[in-house]
């Protein structure tokens, strides 16, 4: 089954552990009027955006996110535009303030991917424009996550994901026993490949264009070896 076919009714509980809050008051004053939020799953960081006063658009390439992402914008009480958009084909009406890629949506784009797409970023901002991404790190990646295996147990579901590390890449399978009543539960499979991208890499394909801070995504101070979140504030050069 494609990718957040099914996860994407249990993201936002499964992702309970990011912060969010921080995150937003980190980027909160490096953004201008007008954003897109590249990848932007179930909306949590578009909303909290457009809760800040943002005119915001979210993107997203699983259907089933952006109905959940809906929802929750009509709930907030916040108009935010979604489209349902491939990320490495990024096509904007007109340039905006800023652009958001967070929680791991550049870790879903190949090495081979990420020239063309951060041309694309480069080509729909405006002067001054600031485009702010994060990654799962390689320390995270090949250390915590991969060749491992996590287990989840709720009322309503249980999942099991395990993770195969592959040649600059890992590969997620996740397995869903949902409950419909009783002791009947039903299983739903689903797959990602996360590619795994060094902090140098990056630098070197950003180095040209843009000028760069780089911090931690747990405690957005100075990253070291072992952050597991790494925080790119992009602004261009």
């Amino acid at each position: 089954m494609s990718a957040y076919s099914i996860l994407a009714k249990y993201y936002d509980r499964l992702m309970g552990d990011f912060d969010y809050r921080g995150y937003t008051e980190f980027i909160r004053d490096k953004l201008g009027r007008e954003g897109v939020d590249l990848a932007c799953g179930s909306g949590e960081m578009t909303i909290a955006l457009a809760k800040l006063g943002h005119k915001m658009t979210g993107i997203d390439l699983s259907g089933e996110m952006l109905n959940v992402a809906t929802l929750k914008a009509k709930s907030a009480g916040v108009d935010v535009r979604w489209a349902r958009q491939d990320i490495s084909q990024l096509e904007l009406a007109h340039k905006v303030d800023f652009i958001v890629c967070v929680c791991d949506g550049v870790n879903y784009l190949s090495y081979s991917q990420l020239p063309s797409f951060f041309s694309k970023v480069k080509s729909y901002l405006k002067s001054g424009g600031v485009f702010i991404f994060d990654i799962s790190s390689e320390y995270k990646l090949t250390r915590i996550i991969g060749d491992n295996l996590f287990c989840e147990d709720y009322d309503d579901v249980t999942y099991v994901w395990s993770n195969q590390l592959g040649d600059g890449y890992v590969d997620m399978e996740l397995d869903f026993f949902e409950r419909l009543e009783g002791d009947i539960y039903k299983r739903v499979e689903e797959s990602h490949r996360q590619y795994i991208h060094t902090r140098d890499q990056l630098v070197g394909l950003l180095e040209k264009d843009w000028t760069t801070q780089i911090v931690d995504g747990e405690t957005f101070r100075d990253a070291d070896v072992e952050s597991k979140r790494l925080v790119f504030v992009c602004n261009l050069a």
